[in-house]
């Protein structure tokens, strides 16, 4: 009969098997292969299982850290009836984190729903909104299913100069394209006939003369397939995303990285455990950190203490922003320093949508998304815009779309400890109106109207920006910074004044990726902090 360590060797065996050497990197095949037990019996905690935390999780597991994944949420394993999340026109508790309204759905918003333990949470904050994932899976569970890689200029408008764009094109973007398993909408898809929205974005790409630059998507289209043959649940093909995908089309790393890590038997997953409070250890290196154990229903279970060697945040721009800079407020961590919380920023998400097309897109557009395009002749410097898949009733679907400019800006907000409610708060002081919003209105206007009047049409699309209507640069699912490389981190994660402490998530970002979703860049940059970091002390 084997041993515990013998077992656990087994597993990882096959889970490397199954991976392969590209995904694993130079790094960790040699350790992975030889099933390496806890150095030392290191311990470590990751907060969050979003794209940052699932990567730390595996990463660990195969270097042999006994590790444990602390989540709030819970877990969605994907129902065989297609019935694991809430839809956009039918919500319900699943959607939303312990609200009484759902969140997303304009249409929806006013709707009464049980508090429970849902998959969306938006941070009502002072200037802006801010949406994320809650659940075992994180971001990933809620993001639009985009990983575009950015452009090496724009990407280089944003990052420190020391960040070496080269190293992760030729190792990082791949990897984590290939663990995350992204590709571009395939061509049968595209000509399907409820594709006909994708291809009416083309064709008003086309009369708007520049060419599309076709995004990568983290879905199984397999699975899409299964829906347009009707034994999956329509999902991906009816507009649907942000609740979650209930055919188990949307590539989450709960589908991915997570159950790789949990197979090296060196990594625990704890759902429905929230952090109530992270303190160092007197004396040591070491973290504690205060858990308290909720029901779907949020009643509290109990509460438990983990201490661990390592700790790595990735709850999320703000939560681990949030929690850093309630402990540095409160002395917990004194050692923090003064850039906790500091730097966040939207990505330069701006949200528009255009009535009265000329072009059909559909209702229940199938999606998620085709391609962007670039536009580089702003002499505020360069914008992209995408679009965006959405299930639209049918008295406005067909002319109606819904488009996501980006921008390069400077406005940024911070993460603050409010001494006088206890609590951190998000505060980004740029209203309707600054740098962000002139140049992506701007830009969304005469997108609109060249896409139409240049081919000799009246132009006929109204695009909308106001933010009394939930558009322009009122919510963002993107927050990113608050714990900036090169500022309150160093460009591997390790947070300043606590060598034993690392940043994985999107906090490390500095406010922006330059003119893309975040995913992908996030996840690669989190593949690259933890080469570093095992280097160094696996």
């Amino acid at each position: 009969m084997n041993s515990p360590r013998v077992s656990r060797r087994s597993v990882l065996r096959g889970a490397v098997l199954g991976m392969g050497a590209a995904a694993l990197g130079p790094m960790t095949l040699g350790q992975a292969a030889a099933g390496a037990a806890p150095p030392g019996g290191k311990t470590a905690v990751v907060i969050g299982s979003g794209f940052g935390g699932a990567v730390a999780a595996l990463r660990l597991g195969l270097a042999g850290f006994e590790t444990t994944v602390v989540e709030r949420g819970r877990r969605w394993p994907i129902d065989p009836a297609g019935n694991t999340f809430a839809t956009l026109d039918q919500p319900d508790g699943r959607a939303a984190w312990f609200s009484d309204r759902p969140y997303i759905n304009p249409l929806t918003q006013f709707q009464p729903i049980d508090r429970y333990a849902g998959v969306v949470d938006q941070i009502a904050g002072n200037g802006i909104n801010a949406v994320y994932g809650a659940g075992v899976g994180g971001g990933s569970l809620v993001f639009g299913a985009y990983t575009p890689q950015p452009r090496r200029q724009d990407f280089e408008r944003v990052f420190p100069r020391e960040l070496d764009y080269g190293e992760l094109d030729r190792v990082y973007y791949p990897r984590a394209r290939a663990m995350l398993g992204t590709s571009p909408l395939p061509a049968d898809l595209l000509a399907h006939p409820k594709y006909k929205g994708a291809r009416a974005w083309l064709a008003d790409l086309a009369d708007f003369g520049t060419a599309p630059t076709f995004n990568d998507f983290c879905i199984d289209w397999d699975l899409v397939r299964a829906e347009l043959a009707g034994t999956r649940r329509a999902s991906v093909t009816v507009g649907e995303g942000p609740y979650g995908i209930n055919s188990g089309a949307k590539n989450s790393v709960d589908h991915n990285y997570l159950p790789r890590a949990e197979a090296t038997g060196n990594v625990s997953v704890l759902p429905l455990h929230e952090v109530v409070d992270i303190r160092e250890v007197q004396g040591s290196n070491k973290f504690e950190v205060l858990l308290k154990q909720i029901d779907e229903r949020g009643t509290v279970l109990g509460h438990t203490r983990r201490v661990a060697d390592y700790l790595f945040m990735a709850a999320g721009s703000f939560h681990t922003s949030a929690l850093l800079a309630t402990a540095k407020a409160t002395g917990a961590l004194p050692r923090l320093g003064d850039q906790v919380g500091q730097g966040f920023g939207n990505n330069g998400d701006f949200l528009t949508s255009r009535v009265l097309t000329r072009r059909d897109y559909g209702a229940k557009q199938a999606g998620p998304g085709v391609a962007l395009v670039y536009d580089d002749t702003d002499p505020a410097g360069p914008v992209s815009m995408s679009w965006q898949a959405a299930p639209f009733p049918e008295i406005a679907g067909g002319n109606t779309t819904t488009n996501l400019v980006q921008a390069i800006t400077a406005e940024r907000g911070s993460i603050d400890y409010n001494r006088a409610t206890g609590r951190a708060e998000l505060n980004y002081p740029h209203g309707e109106g600054g740098e962000l919003d002139v140049q992506a209105s701007r830009f969304a206007g005469r997108f609109h109207e060249l896409a139409d009047t240049r081919h000799g049409y009246p132009a006929n699309g109204i695009p909308v920006y106001t933010r009394l209507a939930g558009f322009g640069s009122a919510a963002t699912y993107h927050g990113l910074g608050g714990m900036v490389m090169g500022k309150a981190c160093s460009l591997e994660g390790q947070v300043d004044g606590y060598p034993n402490m690392f940043v994985v998530d999107g906090s490390l970002i500095p406010g922006a990726v330059g003119l893309v979703n975040p995913s992908l860049t996030i996840t690669a940059i989190a593949e690259r902090c933890l080469d570093h970091f095992v280097a160094a002390h696996g």
